[in-house]
């Protein structure tokens, strides 16, 4: 999940409560200061008619066409201690109008005529209005309350997209970093956290490069080395094995010695081959086609394959043309090819299927899966194989990375299946 989304989640919650309190608030205060406007004209109502009852004038109809109802009637002393002075009701009262009950709000007022008796005046007037008045107040304000959270999280938004883009620039850059390939890290940005971000991004990124060429120095410095030591003994070897004087056992020991050196000569070149890979000191790209390269290995190891009756068949469905380096792809072939004559039976067969942009090697085994978490790992062998130096996939892997393209394992129906694809 993006820290975007991250953020607005986190910002909603207190948004919902703090705009949900301001609304319920906004609608108990106007809701009351509606009661209050009606219960002021009640007010003045109510003034008018005792004026008018007290100094013998004549009364307003009800039916004056405002709605407004009201009735006079006289009540003993124990009413009005019963009774407040003046008390506020909502009540449903029959409206003429409307030829039906609607809720109103009452004004029951107490008062005293000059001859001395109580008289109990109420006054009604409906409220219908207000109620659809309040309901288009409520409509409105969770209308309001919707688009003010809208526009609230659109310019969060904006404002943290903008002032976070500095983050992301940074994470573009490591993305496209290639170990080798350092290039400068163009982030301009004010905001003193994202300087010091740039800064130590930066540094950590020379000190990498640093590492790297002290690795890559000493891989390629020790096995230059060591191949003139390595060919030394070789030779003192073999010119010791032509002495006619030397017995049967002294042969045999000198034998095992010249194929353990024979081995390192061996290890020693395919390591200083997988550091030129890592290193990108392959550099020139031509069109390569696949199906020629695949074609080359398979009749370079024909008499390889016939020493354990394997057979082998090429299905091309169409031709692979890939821009990458020569050397590099004639490598990656015959790896997948030795590898799948190491991992076979005798009278074992062979599937290579080639397509636009898909390489596809089966071979049939008797054994299990190879693991695949170690599979492409330096020096892994299954079951400790003594024909292979556990390099060979290791080298695949990285030409694949150096090539831009993708390689893939698979077992299905006792195949061990290699999927190199663009």
């Amino acid at each position: 999940m993006k820290l975007i989304t991250h953020a607005i989640r986190s910002l909603i919650i207190p948004l919902l409560l703090v705009l949900g309190v301001w609304s319920i608030a906004f609608y108990l205060i106007l809701s009351d200061e509606l009661i209050d406007e009606i219960d002021d004209q009640l007010e003045i109502y109510t003034e008018r008619i005792m004026r008018q009852w007290l100094s013998g004038e004549a009364l307003p109809d009800s039916a004056d066409g405002s709605n407004n109802t009201y009735y006079i009637r006289q009540i003993t002393p124990d009413e009005v201690a019963m009774n407040k002075s003046v008390e506020y009701t909502f009540e449903n009262v029959y409206i003429h109008s409307r030829l039906e009950e609607e809720p109103a709000r009452v004004m029951h007022t107490i008062f005293k005529h000059h001859d001395g008796t109580f008289w109990k005046l109420t006054v009604m007037t409906p409220v219908y209005e207000r109620n659809e008045v309040i309901s288009t107040i409520l409509i409105a304000t969770l209308i309001l309350l919707i688009v003010m959270l809208l526009v609230i999280i659109g310019i969060f938004t904006l404002v943290f997209v903008r002032y976070t883009r500095p983050i992301y620039k940074v994470l573009h850059y490591l993305d496209s970093y290639t170990i080798g390939k350092p290039q400068p890290l163009d982030n301009k940005t004010n905001v003193t956290e994202f300087q010091q971000l740039n800064e130590s991004v930066s540094s950590c990124i020379h000190r990498i490069e640093k590492v790297y060429e002290r690795e890559r120095r000493f891989i390629g410095d020790a096995s230059h080395e060591l191949q003139t030591p390595l060919a030394v003994c070789q030779n003192r070897i073999e010119l010791m094995m032509t002495d006619d004087t030397l017995t049967e056992q002294q042969m045999v020991e000198l034998s095992k010695m010249l194929q353990t050196v024979n081995e390192l000569i061996r290890l020693n070149k395919t390591l200083l081959f997988l550091s030129k890979i890592e290193n990108n000191q392959y550099i020139e790209l031509t069109n390569v086609d696949i199906n020629t390269k695949v074609r080359y290995s398979i009749e370079m190891l024909s008499e390889v394959y016939e020493s354990k009756n394997i057979t082998i068949h090429l299905y091309e469905q169409s031709q692979w043309i890939l821009q990458a380096n020569e050397e590099l792809i004639a490598s990656l072939v015959s790896n997948l090819l030795r590898n799948a004559y190491t991992h076979s039976q005798p009278h074992a067969t062979i599937d290579i299927y080639i397509k636009e942009g898909v390489l596809c090697i089966a071979n049939t085994s008797e054994g299990e899966s190879l693991d695949t978490t170690r599979l492409f790992d330096r020096f892994y062998r299954k079951h400790g194989k003594k024909n292979s130096n556990g390099l060979g996939l290791s080298i695949v892997k990285a030409i694949c990375e150096a090539s831009h393209i993708k390689v893939n394992y698979s077992f299905k129906q006792s195949k061990h299946i290699f999927t190199v694809s663009r």
